[in-house]
């Protein structure tokens, strides 16, 4: 009786977890630290010019210990970027840009 209780309470917790936004969060970011996930990444220069541009299907980001440094995985090989500003953009992501510009 005590195994079925526990296992109920378990399939419970499972299905009012699974609309839960924590638990879609962690899960992203499981998926994007274990195996990668499709993403574009821009680096830009602190006057706005883009620096570099790197997109592809296994993208890892990691940042260091105070912002100023980023390291970019893009399918095995990696690129760091130090005081830069960087997006990253996932795929499917761009269906929902408002706009084009900060502005917008």
């Amino acid at each position: 009786m005590k195994k079925l209780i526990v296992f109920g309470s378990v399939i419970i917790l499972t299905f009012v977890l699974s609309g839960c936004t924590w638990l879609d969060d962690t899960t992203k970011d499981f998926e994007s630290d274990t195996k990668g996930l499709e993403r574009t990444v821009t680096i830009y220069s602190k006057t706005g010019k883009v620096l570099s541009k790197y997109k592809g299907e296994n993208v890892r980001t990691k940042y260091k210990e105070g912002g100023t440094q980023i390291i970019v995985n893009v399918d095995g090989k990696r690129v760091q970027a130090i005081n830069a500003d960087v997006v990253i953009e996932e795929k499917g992501a761009d269906k929902y840009k408002v706009g084009t510009h900060a502005t917008d």
